[in-house]
């Protein structure tokens, strides 16, 4: 078998994996919802809906005592939180639970260890208390609590007021420079750009590791392109920051036929590349299997964040851990290795398992395949 038909080949199976993981998503999430509710407290039987996003109950061994299970989302960072609340028939709050998020499971912790959603137990349905936003994940926790309010209002039978797609004027300015990036990155490359493009080049990279990276926050991952494929964006973000520079992404690629977002854009690429300046090294070599590897594990974290519908599954770059010190111990374990490996070698992890260069692999190898280069015909000599 040829290079090119086994390219061809994996290109095909990856692409009906991922439909495949897509599909069982959809009918596993839409099927689960009374599963949820029934894990949300064992006191809980004989769960039906009795009208849209609620659902009655009776408590376990009594009847005759109801209990009434309202489920709402809010749009939060990566997507819509849902969360179910369970209020007793005398209108008071007995338990409050995450049902589903599409945020990084850290900063879900990080709120969850806060207390803030016990901070709504044993409160009246009709007077929630007010509760603090936990700093470093204020759009996480107000997402819980609005979805909070949202739930007991479902209960009570009140209309609640659907929330739009509008930008705020901090995700404006956010979307503005991340395109005044792109386009900065597109004039460079381009033949207009007359002056030296190695140091135009460097000064964008630096500008971009400051505002996308420690500004921001917001980069192309695995995640972004997970909220995107499964369609969170279509029910509301509170920060579409990073779905932006993935669409800029893909589309200057496309436009240019090259890579521009690693080159120019990417903070964590930023980082690698200043570390290597320093010691001056070289790229690593890699072997084609290094290659296989990195596509495999890619292909798996989408597969499995597609399946169980959480773009924070696929999440396994140190790009959060770099930046905002977000993550696992196995994360941050991985960013010290590439930090290091930085002085050593230039950009290992974009050239060895970055699974955004394995996404840009897949685009070009399926350009070129259903959009190949027309070539170029010698000129007769008359």
């Amino acid at each position: 078998m040829s290079k090119q038909t086994l390219e061809r080949l994996a290109a095909v199976v990856s692409v009906c994996i991922l439909v495949a993981a897509w599909a069982a998503g959809w009918v596993r999430s839409e099927g689960a919802i009374l599963e949820r509710i029934k894990n949300i407290s064992s006191e809980i039987e004989d769960v039906q809906q009795v009208r849209p996003s609620v659902f009655e109950g009776h408590r376990t061994g009594n009847p005759a005592e109801k209990l009434y299970i309202g489920i709402a989302d809010h749009p939060s960072y990566g997507g819509p939180l849902k969360v179910a609340v369970v209020v007793n028939s005398t209108g008071v709050i007995e338990r409050v639970a995450l049902v589903e998020s599409t945020d990084t499971s850290t900063y879900i912790k990080r709120v969850l260890d806060e207390g803030i959603l016990d901070a709504f137990l044993g409160a009246d349905e009709g007077k929630l208390p007010r509760v603090d936003a936990v700093s470093g994940a204020s759009l996480t926790s107000n997402a819980m609590k609005k979805g909070v309010a949202k739930a007991t209002a479902y209960i009570r039978g009140e209309a609640v007021k659907k929330e739009s797609l509008s930008l705020s004027s901090t995700e404006t300015i956010k979307a503005g420079v991340t395109i005044a990036l792109f386009v900065m990155a597109f004039f460079i490359s381009s033949r207009v750009f007359r002056w030296n493009k190695k140091y135009a080049r460097l000064g964008l990279l630096a500008v971009s590791t400051v505002l996308l990276g420690f500004m921001y926050g917001a980069q192309f991952s695995l995640s972004s392109l997970i909220v995107f494929l499964a369609g969170f964006w279509t029910q509301g973000m509170a920060s579409y920051t990073a779905l932006i520079c993935l669409i800029l992404a893909v589309v200057v690629f496309f436009m240019t036929r090259k890579n521009l977002y690693c080159a120019m854009i990417c903070p964590f690429g930023g980082v690698q590349e200043g570390l290597g300046r320093i010691t001056k090294n070289s790229p690593p070599k890699r072997a084609e299997w290094m290659k296989w590897v990195a596509r495999a594990v890619a292909l798996i974290a989408m597969s499995g964040a597609l399946y169980f519908r959480n773009p924070s599954d696929a999440q396994y770059e140190p790009f959060g851990m770099a930046f905002s010190f977000i993550g696992s111990t196995a994360i941050f374990a991985l960013m010290v290795l590439v930090i290091v490996a930085s002085l050593v070698v230039r950009r290992p992890w974009c050239t060895l398992m970055c699974p955004v260069s394995s996404v840009f692999e897949f685009l070009s190898f399926m350009r070129n395949w259903c959009l190949p280069k027309k070539k170029k015909t010698a000129k007769k000599e008359a």
